[in-house]
């Protein structure tokens, strides 16, 4: 059956399989229970929903009538051990990883008394084969490299007289973007949804950055210092520039486009890479600065390794330990230096 897609559609799922995901993914009221994997953010149900996708793709092309069976009983060791082989042919280690752990989500999240054993020993075997050599070739820029030319074209923007009012206000923001993101490397959900007064909070001295839990990946809400170098620079970009990004329109979002519109997910990437591009010499997308920051951590205060979990926002270590190990590739850990205390500062709050 050599037309059926790589990825099924939630469409044409068998409909035990549409069953479940309802189960798992079910909003509670006043008589249901909620289900299991509820809580997870849309973005994250999506990659889930293709992961599982790609499982019943596999059994539709190879096992058909296994389709027939519960979707529980489907998890067995001949099946998952196919279904990895076919992967690995045509997809890098750490998503043939993420696969078979999407799967083992799923079914612990159906039945938490099922024996899975075996499947999370399978994924520790695939895990080893995701190491340092699997991350993605380290950018060649540092987080101060980033941060100091952010301040420097700050400054030559507010001193060009060439500027128009509007031309000032969107170079004073991209700047400003660009500084605030290599210090507080937030994912880019996270960052198009600020809004002034509720993610950025003003204090006597400054302000403060608060995210709500329904704003992180992860679903834990986050406190941070605003770097303290861009302070007086925000409040230029909100006394001055952003009022004329606004136009004649109202809204809260903080960083706003030149049609006066809080950005577009796709529009920011694409913006942001012409920028980074022109700038910093790499085309780069907003995700690239976490990695920036975590490798410039590992390898110049390798000692502070465990505080990438901390600024990226991450659940585990695990991150932190795969920058920490590349970067002790590149650099003796001997030559421990301190980083930038502008990166460091009191990360936690």
């Amino acid at each position: 059956m050599t037309d059926i897609p790589l990825v099924l559609k939630f469409d044409n799922w068998p409909l035990p399989d549409k069953a479940l995901w309802s189960y798992l993914f079910e909003e509670a009221d006043l008589f249901d229970d909620t289900g299991q994997l509820a809580h997870w953010r849309s973005g994250s149900q999506q990659m889930l929903r293709q992961a599982y996708g790609q499982w019943l793709s596999f059994l539709a092309r190879n096992h058909d009538q296994a389709l027939l069976e519960v979707p529980l009983t489907r998890v067995r060791p001949d099946l998952i051990g196919e279904y990895i082989k076919e992967c690995q042919l045509r997809l890098a280690p750490r998503t043939v990883y993420n696969l078979v752990t999407d799967i083992c989500i799923l079914a612990r999240a159906a039945e938490p008394k099922h024996d899975l054993d075996w499947l999370h020993r399978v994924a520790k075997r695939l895990a080893r084969k995701v190491d340092s050599a699997n991350l993605k070739k380290p950018i060649p820029l540092t987080a101060d490299q980033v941060f100091d030319w952010s301040l420097r074209r700050l400054a030559e923007v507010q001193s060009d007289p060439a500027l128009s009012e509007k031309k000032r206000a969107i170079h004073f923001r991209d700047a400003l973007l660009i500084g605030f993101l290599i210090a507080r490397p937030v994912r880019k959900g996270a960052l198009l949804a600020m809004d002034v007064d509720r993610h950025l909070l003003v204090k006597p001295h400054g302000f403060a950055l608060h995210f709500p839990k329904e704003d992180m990946k992860d679903g834990r809400t986050r406190d941070y210092p605003f770097p303290e170098k861009l302070t007086t620079q925000m409040k230029e970009y909100l006394d001055v520039h952003r009022p004329v990004l606004l136009g004649e329109n109202d809204g809260t979002g903080l960083w706003i486009n030149q049609y006066g519109k809080r950005f577009a997910y796709e529009g920011f990437t694409r913006m942001f890479g012409k920028l980074t591009e022109t700038h910093l010499g790499f085309p780069l997308r907003p995700h690239a600065f976490r990695h920036i920051v975590a490798t410039s951590i590992a390898e110049l205060d390798p000692a502070h390794v465990g505080i990438i979990r901390d600024i990226l926002g991450h659940s585990t270590l695990d991150m932190a330990e795969k920058h920490y190990n590349r970067a002790s590739q590149v650099s003796s850990c001997n030559a421990l230096q301190a980083l930038h205390s502008r990166i460091i500062v009191s990360v936690k709050g």
